[in-house]
C-alpha cells in the first residue's frame, strides 16, 4: 500500500464561538472551515491562526494537528443522517484514500508535510463536543466504539504548508503499532496485559495515553 496521504482540506478556526445542544452549550473552536489552496504556517502547537479554547484537554505539540479520513463520512452519513464535509469532526486536516484510516495509521510514523516534518503521536480522543455540535450526545461514545476516531500529529519541523503537498510518508515505526489498535486495547480489550505492556513502552505514544493505559495495566494485574 502507499502510504503517502491526500489532503483534501486544511481547516483552522480564528475565534471561539458558543455552541449549543440541546442538552449542553460550551465556548470552543470545533466548527473549523476551510483554507482552501492557501499556503499556512505550521508551529511546533499547530497550524498558524488556529484557536483553542480547551487548552488543558486540547493543543499543544503532541496535538498539533488534529486528522480525520473523509472514507469515514459515509458510515456516519448512512448510520446517523448526517450531511458531512470538511472538517465534520473539527480536524485540522481532512484526509482521504485507505492509507489514512485508522488501522493504516502507526504510532511513531513520519511524514513530510510541505516544508513540515509530523509525526504520529496518539488516537484522537472523541471529545464530548461533538455531541454538541450534531446534537447527539452519545456521539463521542460512537467514535470509540467503531474506533472511528481519527488521530493526532505532533510537529517535529515546522514549516509551510498547502494542501496539495499531501502527507509523504518518511519512516516507519519499527513496531507498528496502528491507531486502531490503540483504540482496541484501550476501550474494549482493556485487560490484555500483554498488548497494554507494549503500548506502556511504546515511548511516541503520547506520555497522556501511555498514563492511562498504565492504570488499565495496574488493574489488569
Amino acid at each position: 500500500m502507499n502510504k503517502n496521504i491526500s489532503i483534501q482540506s486544511i481547516n483552522i478556526k480564528g475565534n471561539i464561538e458558543q455552541l449549543v445542544a440541546d442538552h449542553q452549550s460550551v465556548k470552543t473552536a470545533f466548527k473549523k472551515e476551510s483554507i482552501g489552496d492557501r499556503n499556512i504556517f505550521l508551529r511546533m502547537t499547530g497550524f498558524e491562526g488556529d484557536m483553542v479554547a480547551d487548552k488543558k484537554h486540547h493543543g499543544g505539540n503532541d496535538k498539533a494537528i488534529c486528522c480525520y479520513s473523509a472514507n469515514r463520512f459515509a458510515y456516519w452519513e448512512k448510520e446517523l443522517n448526517l450531511d458531512l464535509g470538511f472538517a465534520a469532526f473539527g480536524e485540522n486536516l481532512t484526509l482521504e484514500g485507505e492509507s489514512s484510516l485508522e488501522e493504516n495509521i502507526f504510532i511513531g510514523d513520519k511524514y513530510q508535510l510541505g516544508d513540515a516534518i509530523v509525526e504520529v503521536s496518539e488516537p484522537r480522543g472523541p471529545c464530548f463536543i461533538i455531541g454538541i455540535r450534531y446534537n447527539y450526545k452519545p456521539f463521542a461514545k460512537l467514535c470509540q466504539d467503531t474506533g472511528f476516531t481519527g488521530f493526532y500529529l505532533r510537529t517535529i519541523k515546522e514549516g509551510q504548508v498547502k494542501k496539495t503537498d499531501g502527507l509523504v510518508h518518511l519512516s516507519a515505526h519499527p513496531k507498528k503499532i496502528s491507531v486502531a489498535f490503540v483504540n482496541q486495547i484501550r476501550y474494549h480489550d482493556f485487560k490484555n496485559k500483554a498488548a497494554l505492556e507494549r503500548l506502556v513502552d511504546l515511548k511516541e505514544l503520547t506520555l497522556e495515553w501511555r498514563e492511562k493505559l498504565e492504570v488499565l495495566l495496574r488493574k489488569a494485574k
